[in-house]
């Protein structure tokens, strides 16, 4: 936590929120104090903060630099603070904060409304369904199927649907949908012909990519 987060409390909701890139960071400390994480390999990524709370820290030491990593050993993003420790001599990490009132990442443009919501999900797991099937192109189509915990946002720490796992072709990236289901068709026999359906979409919903499950389609 944040050494400084206890005395934002009163502030709450009068936050003015800067990019990351425009509080005043020495280039050359960004790039020391990135590779003084002590969390394996990270990259920097773009955030906002809370102007107040960069001076707030800042009166206590005026080398502060703040950087977002990300990393691949503790998956989550964290606001790293770095200055010249008088312990260590060392210009390094002074503290570590996940995401909160006082900072943020900066996204791309999502679907509204989320697939947080129930209307995004909904919303999400037609549209995947009927370019599925449309891709799937097969006669005798009964119903389809797919669930909440079948649509995520693809993430960092996420053991399925990750930055870089790949979907019929396509790398997945950050803040991409991923949408599973399965679409039944009639058959020669008793039971129902199953066919698996994954579709790939941008935050805002347009399609990259359809995987259909070969073995399932006959």
């Amino acid at each position: 936590m944040s050494r400084f987060q206890t005395g934002l409390k009163d502030r709450i909701g009068k936050c003015q929120m800067v990019p990351g890139d425009s509080i005043g960071n020495d280039p050359a400390k960004e790039k020391l104090c990135a590779a003084r994480v002590n969390l394996g390999k990270v990259k920097t990524v773009p955030f906002e903060i809370d102007l107040d709370y960069v001076k707030l820290v800042r009166a206590h030491a005026p080398d502060a630099t703040f950087i977002a990593v990300e990393g691949t050993v503790v998956h989550v993003v964290q606001l790293v603070e770095c200055e010249l420790r008088q312990g260590t001599g060392r210009y390094e990490p002074a503290s570590l904060t996940p995401e909160g009132k006082h900072w943020h990442l900066i996204r791309p443009q999502q679907v509204t409304p989320s697939i947080g919501t129930l209307a995004g999900q909904e919303s999400a797991g037609n549209l995947c369904r009927d370019k599925a099937i449309a891709k799937i192109d097969r006669p005798n189509f009964v119903h389809s199927v797919y669930y909440p915990s079948e649509i995520a946002e693809v993430n960092i720490g996420y053991p399925r649907y990750h930055p870089g796992v790949v979907i019929a072709g396509r790398t997945a990236e950050r803040y991409d949908i991923v949408v599973t289901g399965t679409a039944f068709y009639k058959s020669s026999g008793p039971d129902l012909a199953a066919v698996k359906f994954t579709c790939l979409f941008s935050p805002t919903l347009s399609v990259k990519a359809i995987s259909i499950k070969p073995s399932e389609v006959k």
